[in-house]
Parts: C-alpha cells; sequence; structure tokens
C-alpha cells in the first residue's frame, strides 16, 4: 500500500442487536486446538455490515477469522 495516498474515513451509525454487540466482548476458542484466544490481532467493518477478527492462536500458532454480522433490527 502506498502511503501518500489518504482516504477518507467514514463513520456510520447503525443499532445492533444488543446480543450482537456483547459478543465483541467474548472470548472464542481456536477451531485448530480448542484453546482460548481472548483478544484478535486485527478487526475491520466489512462493508456491508460485518465485523471480522483476525486471530493468531498463542497455543497452537494457526490463524483463523471469526465474522460478527452487524443487524439493523
Amino acid at each position: 500500500m502506498d502511503h501518500r495516498e489518504t482516504e477518507t474515513m467514514q463513520i456510520q451509525t447503525t443499532s445492533a442487536k444488543l446480543a450482537r454487540i456483547r459478543s465483541f466482548a467474548n472470548p472464542v476458542r481456536c477451531p485448530h486446538c480448542g484453546d482460548w484466544m481472548v483478544a484478535p490481532m486485527v478487526s475491520e467493518f466489512v462493508e456491508g455490515g460485518e465485523i471480522r477478527h483476525h486471530w493468531e492462536c498463542e497455543a497452537c500458532g494457526e490463524f483463523s477469522t471469526t465474522a460478527i454480522p452487524l443487524t439493523t433490527h
């Protein structure tokens, strides 16, 4: 990525179900070894209403991704 380029970040507010918001605080288990992963390495908002967390397991070193769809109901 060329760091000389600039992009404008848009902030959008959307009502999400409380259960979906709570899921951000929950640790997940590694799909490879089953150990607990507490904090993702990177999180990103994907256009269309989804949050993706990218994880690296400290126990086995494997990478995985989880996705949380945001709903407006």
